[in-house]
């Protein structure tokens, strides 16, 4: 570590001794690699200011001596707002690839992110070696955190966690970074409505470039770099908070808001980049936090809240004055239900087509004849092309069309939820929408893999006007179930007591949850000393059973109660009987519980870990889903399936199926079930039954079954008929 600092301090001589020779980089805006004489090894970022000269060290990367030595270079406008740049380009070795703006925010903070951990560990070591009474005390009383804002979307997701926080003084303390497309005028000034809910802007940060293409990107990343770490160094802040999208990034603790989404632009990219990044996170959904935990992030660090939205949106979207609303945006005439609400942004991987499906969408506007409020595209490349498209049809001119740039979010709820239809690519659509049903035409690609109800028409291949036209009159007026899948109006209460949770005190490196791979030939005492264990839990008609088993089929310990009777008192009892197992494996066994496997009579989807339907032997056991709580209590994978297919996997695994491709294995106790392998594979059949031989019918007179029908094979020769 010693020697890393004085790699950094004999870079930054170096660029002392660079501005006061006065070395200027001209007037040229690319960024250019080459060797550098400053290093003694390894790798260093470094930024010359063409208004001042000179070298600026921003990154420490690195101490790999067999590296060559070399620096990347950029060269930065010394204007506070640069005007337009139309030829930079990035360059990174020998690609002559240009580098969008996202993906340079994440690659650049990336860097910064690592020189401040290994400043971080420095401090952390020497604290270490300071005498016992010297050494520095416990956390602060308040959590500083620092929410950084960068245009009118990401603002709706974060100002109820904000007002959350400034609702709590006592524990913690707020500070506001607003920059990005906030600050420019061609998109409302939107920094005016944060001021407008009564918060503190700390900082304001000047960091687009104008311009619309890539270039323009780069160029806007670079600006921002300069000017973030005078406001790192400033604010100090405990935790910051991020939006999911490509947006900003600062070197302290980071809680990432809608991390393991899937969308079909290269924010996914950037999304993912950050949740690698980040150190603990708050999913909207189930599917994204199982996204997360398949990136291998920690589940313990991982809280499924909701959207921070849908808090204002649930509670706020019926007011009484919503017909003034949107009288005022569309005009006197408008009635409920009887208009559009357009927003369609350009997708930076496939610009053309984008502005294709723009004027395609254009075109079915103005033939459908409707009222529309339309609002302009976010700051993405692409987005002055469309528009241009939007001025050349006259859409700001056109009776029928109210285009703005800008409604703040309270009015736009109410906009959405009355309105006939909404018809774009924004995520408003598939995700906000919902909960109002209002019907969506959702157009193109950009929200490929979100997750949305049956409002939404998708209409992915948007070549022709006649065919967003037919999907125009397919959802026009049409109303829908309010679908709930991001949110339940509760998640700001989640988030504040996760951030509260958070232990400063815990190393800043994070540890990710990698899958069991092929062990490696050394070995560990651990795991030498150890049991590698699953959880085996059987919920039988009669008993409920527990068992510690190992990797080699052998039952360590096992534990059994009575099965009780409700519901309520069943899910109590297998989750008490689990942690008291998996406690006793640790504590007083040596065993190292890797999983959860559950057997239980009935139907089963083993897919979704839900009991589609159960017999009268267990009372209140159907539509449940039991995967859901033992998970979210233990922590861990967790299986469900029918005790029958769970008694033929054990066969084939460590019984007398071991080699057999093809085979039925059979059991009796309060009922009878069955298994059935078929060239080495579980048989589940289309409705999970395939192997119930006990309600198999032998007689159309016979005695009643438990699960309601007469004459069943169960009925004659179970235990419970016996």
């Amino acid at each position: 570590m010693k020697q890393l600092r004085k790699q950094a301090l004999t870079v930054s001589s170096h660029a002392a001794c660079d501005q006061g020779s006065g070395q200027s980089g001209g007037g040229s805006h690319s960024l250019q690699a080459q060797n550098s004489h400053v290093l003694q090894g390894g790798h260093v970022l470094l930024l010359r200011l063409s208004g001042s000269g000179g070298f600026v060290p921003v990154s420490l990367l690195s101490e790999a001596a067999d590296v060559p030595r070399r620096s990347i270079l950029a060269e930065i406008p010394g204007e506070q707002r640069p005007a337009a740049v139309g030829e930079g380009r990035m360059h990174t070795g020998n690609s002559s690839e240009a580098m969008t703006r996202p993906s340079m925010i994440i690659f650049l903070l990336a860097v910064w992110f690592q020189e401040r951990y290994y400043l971080s560990m420095q401090r952390t070591w020497e604290r270490a070696e300071k005498p016992e009474g010297t050494k520095e005390k416990g956390r602060r009383r308040r959590l500083r955190v620092c929410v950084a804002t960068c245009n009118r979307a990401d603002y709706s997701k974060l100002a109820p966690i904000m007002f959350g926080i400034k609702a709590q003084p006592e524990n913690f303390e707020l500070e506001v970074m607003v920059l990005g497309s906030h600050l420019i005028d061609d998109y409302g000034n939107t920094f005016r409505m944060i001021e407008q809910d009564d918060f503190d802007i700390g900082s304001k940060l000047h960091t687009i470039v104008r311009g619309e293409d890539e270039a323009a990107m780069v160029e806007s990343v670079g600006l921002a770099l300069v000017k973030l770490p005078d406001v790192l160094q400033r604010l100090q802040p405990d935790v910051l908070v991020v939006h999911g999208d490509p947006a900003a990034l600062m070197n302290v603790r980071i809680l990432h808001l809608e991390g393991g989404e899937v969308s079909g632009t290269i924010d996914d990219s950037i999304r993912h980049a950050i949740s690698k990044l980040a150190h603990y996170h708050a999913c909207c959904t189930r599917s994204a936090e199982q996204h997360l935990i398949a990136m291998c992030e920690d589940h313990s660090r991982i809280l499924l809240t909701g959207c921070p939205s849908y808090d204002k949106l649930l509670s706020a979207h019926r007011r009484d004055d919503y017909m003034d609303i949107i009288h005022s945006w569309l005009g006197d005439d408008v009635k409920e239900q009887d208009y559009i609400v357009a927003l369609q942004h350009p997708v930076t991987t496939d610009i053309k087509n984008s502005i294709k499906i723009y004027e395609l969408m254009l075109d079915a506007l103005i033939s459908f004849n409707k009222r529309t409020l339309i609002l302009f595209p976010n700051i993405d490349a692409g987005s002055k092309e469309m528009v241009r498209v939007m001025r050349k049809k006259g859409i700001e001119r056109h009776p029928n069309f109210r285009a703005v740039k800008h409604v703040p979010f309270e009015q736009f709820i109410q906009l959405v939820s009355h309105a006939g239809c909404m018809i774009g690519n924004s995520s408003c659509g598939v995700r906000e929408a919902g909960a109002f049903g209002t019907p969506v035409i959702n157009l193109g690609t950009r929200q490929t893999g979100r997750e949305t109800g049956e409002n939404v028409l998708h209409v992915r291949d948007a070549d022709t006007q006649n065919k967003i036209y037919h999907a125009l009159e397919l959802q026009f007026g049409k109303r829908y179930p309010c679908s709930k899948i991001y949110g339940d109006g509760n998640a700001v209460p989640r988030i504040l007591k996760f951030l509260q949770s958070i232990d400063l005190d815990e190393p800043l490196q994070k540890t990710f949850r990698f899958p069991t791979v092929k062990e490696c030939i050394s070995q560990d005492i651990d795991h030498i000393l150890e049991t590698q264990s699953a959880l085996a839990v059987d919920l039988g008609g009669t008993n409920l059973r527990v068992a510690i088993v190992s990797m080699k089929g052998k039952i360590v310990k096992k534990y059994s109660q009575p099965n009780p009777k409700t519901y309520e008192d069943r899910i109590a009892l297998i989750l008490k009987m689990c942690s008291d197992a998996a406690c006793d494996a640790a504590v007083n066994l040596n065993c190292r519980i890797l999983g959860v496997g559950i057997s239980t009579g009935g139907r089963v989807n083993p897919h979704k870990g839900v009991i589609l339907h159960s017999t009268k032997l267990i009372q209140e056991w159907s539509s449940v889903d039991i995967r859901t709580p033992v998970s979210d209590t233990l922590h861990l994978p967790v299986w469900v399936d029918n005790d029958g297919n769970c008694a033929a996997l054990a066969e084939r695994k460590f019984g007398h199926g071991r080699g057999v491709e093809n085979f039925v294995t059979v059991i009796t106790g309060t009922g009878i079930g069955g298994g059935i392998v078929q060239h080495g594979e579980l048989v589940h059949g289309s409705t999970f039954c395939a192997a119930e031989l006990g309600h198999i019918m032998v007689s159309l007179e016979g005695p009643e079954c438990s699960c309601g029908s007469r004459g069943c094979i169960e009925a004659y020769a179970s235990g419970a008929a016996l």
